[in-house]
């Protein structure tokens, strides 16, 4: 029954198209374990299989970092960022669908980032179900403060009374497991990525699909039509798929019906009644932007990602340090005369950064590429001004502000400078 309800859908959408009629001619294909091995592709985080013969595999985590204008910049960028890692990480940098720049870790049972993999070859499209944990080492004060592992024999007292430092501190580190994610792989290609744990709150999650092809001209195509869309004053809803134009939803229709052929849409628990649309794109999209009509009726949808990163080979109690890189990695170009970064020490107040171009101030500043503007794959560093904000190791978070709207943009999670 279930073949012929979506023979039944294929008749009635998109016809003449070609990847419809290959996946009728797929609806009875039967795949072994090795069709495991291989690229589950998503928006801005992917996996990777690498099968043995015996079954046994390898697993990675894919992050996209930021997108080049050429396939020549992207491979330049990742060879040079090859040839300057360290040669004992478990990291390395690839290219993702021809122009994109993204890390690729290696999963493992060592690493601070360990699975539990289960395989199930009982029907004729093998699953994979995997959990994924993150360990993370830490020291208590013994005022109750918690300190993170590698501040312990630093040379610098962060315990009140200094026991961080103490002869045979690092013994008395205690270490703490969490589960992060749960990820799901099917033999024909496709996935769920299943964000939990701390972050999420009230024990939601979020649901990201993964798929056997790489879906950026997609999204891209799909942001242009919702942003002509929202100028025209259609009012969409995120939270609602019914509000979303019926030339975005058929963008994904082949992935549409052959997720719902997929394991996947039944066994990624948590993601049962979500449509492949919603997990791949929507959720994306929830994540990313901003959305809705501003005061004349016009619309202003957005879309933004960006990446931070660590920029100094180590801190000192000097100032005017670089602390990190802030690379644009989806969105238009942000003139910034319109925009605000402000900067977190350790889970402190924002603070105002000077912008580009402008004189230092105390607190922190900005430096670009001098055009005036901030464009997408271009990093721009945010160091300390006049006083030192971060003298050993701290934790930092930025935010962009759209000061002309006063709207959030972005706000990034915590980064660890060192």
């Amino acid at each position: 029954m279930k073949k012929i309800a979506i023979l039944l859908a294929l008749s009635m959408m998109l016809a003449g198209c070609t990847e419809l009629e290959e996946l009728v001619d797929d609806l009875d294909a039967t795949y072994t374990t090795q069709d495991l091995d291989g690229i589950y592709h998503g928006m801005l985080l992917s996996m990777r299989v690498a099968m043995n013969a015996d079954n046994t595999y390898n697993l990675y985590v894919i992050e996209l970092m930021y997108c080049q204008e050429t396939a020549n910049q992207a491979q330049t960028d990742v060879d040079d960022m090859n040839d300057d890692a360290d040669a004992s990480s478990s990291t390395t940098y690839v290219v993702m669908n021809e122009l994109c720049v993204a890390e690729e870790m290696h999963v493992d049972s060592d690493d601070e980032l360990s699975y539990i993999g289960t395989l199930d070859s009982s029907s004729n499209v093998p699953t994979l179900s995997i959990i994924l944990s993150e360990s993370t080492g830490y020291f208590v004060c013994d005022d109750g403060d918690e300190l993170e592992a590698e501040w312990v024999g630093d040379g610098y007292d962060d315990c009140s009374n200094g026991e961080d430092e103490a002869d045979g501190a690092e013994d008395d580190i205690q270490t703490s497991t969490e589960t992060v994610a749960n990820a799901y792989l099917a033999a024909d290609g496709y996935g769920m990525l299943v964000l939990v744990g701390e972050g999420m709150e009230d024990g939601a999650s979020i649901c990201l699909a993964l798929s056997p092809t790489g879906m950026s001209d997609l999204t891209i195509e799909a942001y242009e039509l919702l942003v002509a869309a929202d100028e025209d004053g259609v009012e969409i809803d995120l939270e609602d798929e019914s509000t979303i134009p019926d030339d975005v939803v058929a963008l994904f229709a082949v992935h549409e019906i052959a997720y719902a052929l997929s394991p996947i849409s039944t066994i990624a628990e948590g993601c049962e009644d979500q449509t492949f649309l919603y997990s791949a794109l929507l959720t994306y999209i929830w994540a990313t932007s901003l959305a809705g009509p501003d005061e004349d009726g016009g619309g202003d949808l957005q879309i933004y990602g960006f990446d931070g990163s660590d920029a100094t080979p180590a801190l000192t109690s000097a100032a005017e340090e670089e602390l990190i890189y802030a690379t644009m990695t989806q969105g238009d170009d942000l003139n910034w005369a319109s925009i605000r970064i402000h900067l977190s020490i350790d889970g402190g107040a924002y603070i105002l950064c000077t912008q580009p171009g402008q004189t230092e101030d105390t607190a922190c500043h900005v430096t670009d590429d001098g055009d005036n503007k901030w464009s997408i794959g271009e990093s721009v560093t945010i160091s300390e001004g006049s006083d030192d904000l971060c003298s050993d190791t701290c934790t930092v978070s930025f935010k962009i502000i759209d000061v002309t709207a006063d709207k959030l943009i972005y706000e990034s999670s915590n980064i660890d400078i060192q």
